[in-house]
């Protein structure tokens, strides 16, 4: 069988998320990836039957009072973590052989394919940083910006899971999201929600960034939705017993047939939870951790900004129930056709 090694960002759910459903598109054309990663996303990405590698180690933002501090620090350990996870990587690669290389923003696994000539891609919608705010951290994210650029340069194929215009070796493929495995009735069956309830779900982010959002969240809830809607947290802490308006269920694997089933989702602004709510057509509020680049940039392409926050008590019942069109975006299906492309060539 084709080996296709797959290096996945451990921050958070979101690369793993659709890492899983890329890789779930691969397995229907009988190409079995192997991914090598860190910490919950490998438990993440194994509990879909992938056989997968803890092997990758990248240092997860600090936040604050919901904003994003020491971003120089953030950098340094981020390279720290980068020389040891590449050693691990490199007895990886020469183990197994592989035949393509694949880098969900897992840089070490294409870094050296790129050095073997080994057949690679990169996937990334994040291709510009902007985490930096004092001088010194500027200084440093210069430098990181200058070395991703190159790299972006170097690189077979890059992959951008979002809308765009193909050029050069940049390939846009839309948004990837995993399919809904469940309707809503059986969704709110299997958690023990009952079908006749709104459903507001906060999804946060696998990180265990946004306490400070839950927190707000949690107080406009009690203060505007006063019927029989429930609201439902996933993504921070164990799940904890209870019946009444308020249900915590941790870990939740397949959240994107909770989303689909929402009838509001609040978020910090993730990429992946912002793409399943569009993709099902259900309202978001996508409020970013301050001086976050890539959140302020996701939120800010649906109209909110950290500032937002002030704004609970006046969105959710504006936004509560008001479903949109889904997209249904085809996103996996088209990054799995390229990379089977780049196995078939030379």
């Amino acid at each position: 069988m084709t080996t296709v090694l797959y290096g996945v960002s451990p921050i958070g759910f979101g690369h793993a998320s659709r890492s899983a459903a890329v890789g779930l598109k691969l397995k229907e054309m009988s190409l079995e990836p192997e991914f090598a990663t860190g910490g919950p996303a490998a438990r993440f990405l194994a509990s879909y039957g992938f056989k997968v590698h803890d092997v990758v180690t990248e240092p997860i933002p600090s936040e604050s009072g919901g904003e994003m501090k020491m971003a120089a620090l953030w950098y340094l350990r981020y390279w720290l973590g980068y020389r040891s996870t590449r050693k691990r990587m490199a007895a990886l690669l020469d183990r197994l052989s592989p035949e393509l290389v694949v880098g969900d923003e897992e840089f070490t696994s294409v870094s050296l394919a790129l050095e073997r000539g080994v057949r690679h891609a990169m996937i990334s919608d994040e291709l510009e940083l902007g985490f930096a705010r004092g001088a010194v951290a500027r200084r440093v994210e210069a430098r990181v910006g200058a070395w991703y650029s190159d790299l972006q340069g170097r690189v077979s194929d890059l992959i951008v899971p979002d809308f765009g215009k193909d050029h050069s070796n940049v390939h846009y493929v839309g948004p990837v999201v995993r399919e809904v495995t469940k309707p809503r009735e059986a969704t709110m069956a299997q958690y023990g929600l009952p079908s006749s309830s709104s459903l507001v779900l906060f999804s946060a982010s696998g990180s265990g960034i946004g306490r400070f959002l839950l927190r707000r969240s949690l107080e406009a809830f009690s203060n505007v939705c006063t019927g029989s809607e429930v609201f439902v947290t996933v993504g921070l802490g164990e799940a904890s017993p209870g019946a009444g308006r308020v249900r915590e269920l941790g870990t939740v694997r397949d959240n994107q047939d909770l989303v689909a089933a929402a009838d509001l989702v609040i978020s910090t602004a993730g990429k992946s939870t912002i793409d399943e709510a569009v993709s099902s057509g259900t309202p978001i509020i996508a409020i970013p951790v301050k001086n976050h680049a890539e959140q302020e940039r996701n939120a800010s392409e649906l109209g909110f900004a950290p500032g937002d926050i002030d704004r609970l008590e006046e969105l959710m019942p504006k936004m509560l129930g008001k479903r949109g069109v889904p997209a249904r975006y085809p996103g996996a299906l088209r990054t799995a056709e390229r990379l089977a492309s780049a196995l078939s060539r030379g």
